[in-house]
């Protein structure tokens, strides 16, 4: 339960810390939940019908604007970004990363351990400079360790801490200084920030879509609460919000790594909720009344090593499945407890026999009661289109089940799919609604185009397919725009394809006139460097969860890295491999194996590693060799006999990088490359339009069947 100080309250919600007080004296004032702390929900609640009055009104409040309203716009605008932040050594993204665990650690000394907070502020360092600097880190790391241990809470999440090294004593003292202004109410903001900063593949569960989970399942009866796959604890966050009881729940969880559980811990002693945290190397039975679940989807994990016996009755799943996880979360359960987990859409329909056996026995044995279909896009850096299981251990009677089609509820916001509080209290109404329909023993009529509630004879006894579009009413497959959308879709990609063939038929002009070449060596004018060493990161050091990403030759598909679950390399050990790291225009070429075509790194891979089995190439001087002619040259004809050229025929292909220095490629003059760089990108973006432009079609047709037999709507 996020909580906050009177001091806190006066100065989010703009008034002064006397009229805090003056609210606190009502009989209706939400009670303490601590010692001077109050739950910030409550508060919230209680503000509601306050409406901001008089002189003390800012010019864009609204006249039905409340002391709740202004409260959540000022957590918004906290800007952690712009606080001080400590110069330290690495790549940006793992530099934003540790400023911001080192800021929730300093908000939970200031806010839970006072006296320690001002024995820090009273240390004097033995110098200035990097040794007196990393003296006072682990003074920090030492004593949040303390009291963390008088909150329950191992002192292993602040060890992080001590392997950073700043510059001096005053980077330090700057970011403590800066922090002092952020208490337990900031450190939502805090932890969107550390999202914003993972790199890319990583994200954390949004915040509505893990109150969702909360809100669906945590009532009067919750007592402990689990969740197998930390990220920053927000799950657990979300449950301690809406417990019935503040303070009371007991919260359980397992980290994959330490970043992870550094994280969560963090976090959660921030806002004054302790928690029995793990790594997932120390998993252990932990009986619990509810677990949310928001687990990685087709990667390895501590699940894949247990026997097959583990998971009688049911069959094992296959290895990386999403079965797994929910298997787990079953198990854990105590009798009726309750579990809502995400699960990737493609789960309710798998042809794999085993995972369809699993859904039958889950059917048969009344232990599903809901799948919420989430709309698409909500994750950051991934479309992966997800559901909402809630399951149960077995009641004993025969239930329905309720299906909620929620993927048109989805708003957009700065480029992401978006679950707002209207979509979420819309799934909440359907998923309420259906419980008290069950309770009185009557039958539940569904809300129109959202939900149905579902009899297990209904189910389809050939896949038993829990995809909640294939029961409700009116519905065949997923949902379909308009006609008129469509059409003006449609007229739209119709245009840009024109124009596209347009640029195209000029760039065929272009290309048709001379070249004006000079022969030169690839090495003169670009650096060409093989992969890392495979003795430098061995296959079996490498994670699917955190750390920098490493391409793959697998990865170069259509001239781009493709890589939506790419391995990764600890941080320390990629630092160590700062040689290997990719820039944005890069040309990545196979070395070894099938000599498949090169890509061109954008900027979203910068940063990256380069595996064993790639060649990078780096252009020198981008006024002297375009990138992207480079890139173009290599996979067109001439470019790629020419790297075949060079493959020596062993068992299996292979091209070093001496061999791809000494290549010898024709060099335009500047303007005339810029020309032809120009030509060839209207080119690709005929293709694109043209791939677009099927879509649409077919899109459009399956409209118009549906308006014609069924699912329109």
């Amino acid at each position: 339960m996020q909580q906050v100080t009177r001091s806190e309250i006066a100065r989010l919600a703009g008034v002064s810390r006397a009229a805090v007080t003056s609210w606190a004296k009502r009989r209706d004032f939400p009670r303490p939940v601590g010692e001077n702390r109050f739950a910030l929900p409550e508060v919230l609640e209680w503000l509601e019908s306050r409406q901001v009055h008089g002189s003390i009104r800012a010019a864009d409040d609204g006249t039905e604007y409340s002391y709740a309203d202004r409260i959540r716009r000022s957590l918004a605008a906290a800007t952690p970004s712009h606080m001080p932040g400590m110069n330290l050594p690495g790549d940006p993204t793992t530099v934003e990363i540790d400023n911001l665990i080192l800021r929730l650690t300093l908000i939970f000394l200031r806010e839970r351990d006072p006296q320690g907070w001002a024995g820090l502020n009273d240390l004097i360092a033995p110098d200035v400079g990097a040794e007196g600097a990393r003296w006072l880190i682990d003074r920090i790391a030492t004593t949040a360790g303390k009291a963390a241990r008088r909150h329950g809470v191992s002192p292993e999440v602040f060890a992080a801490l001590r392997r950073l090294t700043p510059e001096g004593v005053p980077e330090v003292r700057g970011l403590m200084s800066g922090s002092s202004e952020l208490g337990a109410a900031n450190v939502h903001t805090l932890v969107d920030a550390y999202e914003a900063a993972l790199p890319p593949g990583g994200f954390l569960t949004p915040r509505t879509v893990a109150a969702l989970l909360a809100k669906a399942v945590i009532d009067d009866s919750a007592e402990s609460v689990y969740d197998p796959y930390l990220r920053a604890g927000e799950l657990l966050i979300a449950a301690a919000d809406v417990a019935a009881r503040p303070g009371t729940l007991r919260l359980h969880g397992l980290g994959p790594d330490a970043a992870a559980l550094s994280l969560s811990g963090l976090t959660l002693l921030a806002l004054g909720e302790p928690a029995d945290l793990r790594l997932a190397a120390q998993a252990r039975r932990a009986t619990v009344t509810h677990v949310l679940a928001n687990p990685p989807f087709g990667s390895d994990s501590w699940l894949d090593r247990r026997p097959n016996t583990d998971w009688q009755p049911f069959p094992p799943p296959p290895a990386r499945s999403a079965f797994r996880w929910l298997l787990h979360c079953i198990e854990q359960l105590s009798d009726d407890g309750r579990a809502a987990i995400i699960m990737p859409r493609i789960a309710a329909v798998s042809a794999n026999a085993r995972e369809r056996e699993i859904r039958r026995r889950l059917v048969d044995d009344s232990m599903v009661e809901a799948v919420i279909a989430l709309p698409p896009g909500l994750y950051a850096g991934t479309s992966v289109a997800t559901s909402v299981w809630i399951v149960r251990r077995a009641p004993g009677s025969d239930q329905p089940i309720l299906f909620v089609d929620a993927v048109n509820l989805g708003v957009s916001s700065g480029g992401r799919a978006l679950l707002d509080e209207g979509g979420q209290a819309d799934i909440l109404r359907a998923w309420r609604s259906f419980l008290v329909d069950r309770a009185a023993g009557r039958p539940h009529p569904g809300i129109e185009s959202l939900s149905a509630a579902v009899t297990k004879a209904v189910i389809r006894p050939e896949s038993y397919s829990l995809n909640p579009a294939e029961y409700l009413p009116g519905t065949i497959g997923l949902r379909v725009p308009d006609a008129e959308a469509a059409r003006a879709g449609l007229s739209a990609t119709y245009s840009r394809a024109f124009h596209c063939r347009r640029a195209a038929e000029d760039a065929a002009v272009v290309a048709s006139q001379p070249l004006g070449a000079q022969i030169v060596r690839l090495g003169d004018v670009c650096d060409v460097k093989a992969g890392y060493s495979y003795s430098r990161l061995r296959a079996e050091e490498r994670s699917d969860e955190q750390g920098v990403p490493i391409v793959l030759p697998r990865h170069l598909r259509d001239g781009r890295i493709v890589a939506d679950k790419p391995p990764r390399a600890p941080r320390a050990t990629a630092k160590a491999l700062e040689d290997y790291w990719l820039r944005t225009d890069d040309v990545l070429c196979v070395r070894t194996g099938a000599l498949t075509a090169p890509a061109i790194v954008r900027p979203t891979e910068s940063n990256w590693l380069l595996s064993t089995n790639l060649l990078r190439l780096r252009v020198s001087d981008p006024d002297v060799l375009n990138p992207y002619y480079l890139y173009a040259y290599l996979r067109s004809a001439a470019g790629t006999d020419g790297m075949k050229a060079f493959a020596r025929a062993t068992v299996t292909a292979y091209v070093t990088a001496a061999d791809v220095a000494a290549m010898k490629i024709p060099l335009p003059p500047q303007a005339r490359q810029q020309s032809l760089v120009a030509a060839l990108r209207a080119l690709d973006e005929e293709v694109v339009a043209a791939r677009d432009l099927a879509a649409r079609v077919a899109e459009t047709r399956d409209v118009v069947v549906r308006r014609l037999f069924g699912g329109a709507r």
